[in-house]
C-alpha cells in the first residue's frame, strides 16, 4: 500500500468491506457505491450509513437500547419528540414508528444525509445541538439525548429543561459526564424514574446507561 494511505475494515449486516481512503470495495472485490455503502438492521428498519458513521459495536446493542428508550418514554401517537445527537436516525425511526412527530439534530452533515434517507417521515437539522435548540420549537413532549462521551453539557441540558418535556431519555456511555448532566437535571426539577445499565462492551469497564428523567412532581406522584 502506498505511504500515507489507510485501510479500514468494516463489518455490517449486509456485508464486510475494506475501505482504502475514500474508496470502498467488498471483500470479494465487488464495488460498493453511494449512500448505501453499509446497511444495518435494527428496530424494524434498515439503516444506511458509511464507514465513518456511528453505530454500536455490539450486534444486539441497537435493539436493546431502542427497547429501553421506548419502554421508558412510553411514546404516544402525535407526541412531539426531539432526538438530539441523532446520528443516522436510529431512535428517530423507532419514535416515528410509535406515532411520534420526530425532529432529529446532529452536527454531522453526512449523518443527517443518511438520517433523512433512513427516516424520511421525520424532520432533521444538521447543526450543533446547542445552536439548533435556539430555533427549535419551545415546547416538546419527549426528548432523547444520546450525546458523545463528553456528555450533553450545560447549555443543551438547560435548553431541554426549559421546554418542560414530560420525559427525557438520556443514553450515556460515560458515567462521569452523565453524572454531571444528571446533577443539572436534578437542579432543574427533573428526577430519574428509571436507570438501566447495559454491559455492551464485555471484558471492559465500559457500560451504556439509559436513564429516564421526569419532572419532580410526576416522579413523586
Amino acid at each position: 500500500m502506498a505511504a500515507g494511505r489507510s485501510t479500514v475494515g468494516v463489518a455490517a449486516a449486509d456485508h464486510s468491506a475494506l475501505l482504502v481512503d475514500d474508496e470502498a470495495r467488498l471483500v470479494d472485490d465487488e464495488p460498493v457505491q453511494g449512500i448505501g455503502d453499509l446497511t444495518e438492521h435494527a428496530a424494524g428498519r434498515d439503516f444506511l450509513l458509511d464507514a465513518e458513521s456511528f453505530w454500536q459495536v455490539h450486534p444486539a446493542a441497537a435493539d436493546t437500547l431502542v427497547g429501553a428508550v421506548l419502554d421508558g418514554l412510553r411514546p404516544g401517537p402525535g407526541e412531539r419528540v426531539f432526538d438530539l445527537f441523532c446520528g443516522v436516525g436510529l431512535f428517530t425511526g423507532a419514535l416515528v414508528d410509535a406515532g411520534c412527530r420526530a425532529w432529529g439534530v446532529e452536527w454531522s452533515k453526512s449523518a443527517i444525509t443518511h438520517a433523512r434517507h433512513n427516516v424520511p417521515e421525520a424532520r432533521f437539522t444538521a447543526a450543533k445541538v446547542d445552536r439548533a435548540l435556539r430555533t427549535l420549537p419551545k415546547r416538546t413532549d419527549l426528548v432523547v439525548l444520546d450525546p458523545p462521551r463528553a456528555g450533553a453539557g450545560r447549555t443543551v441540558v438547560n435548553a431541554v429543561l426549559t421546554r418542560r418535556p414530560r420525559a427525557i431519555a438520556y443514553v450515556a456511555c460515560d458515567p462521569a459526564a452523565f453524572a454531571r448532566d444528571l446533577r443539572r437535571a436534578l437542579d432543574g426539577g427533573y428526577r430519574p424514574t428509571s436507570l438501566r445499565a447495559f454491559d455492551l462492551f464485555p471484558m471492559t469497564h465500559h457500560l451504556e446507561v439509559v436513564a429516564i428523567l421526569e419532572p419532580e412532581t410526576s416522579a413523586e406522584a
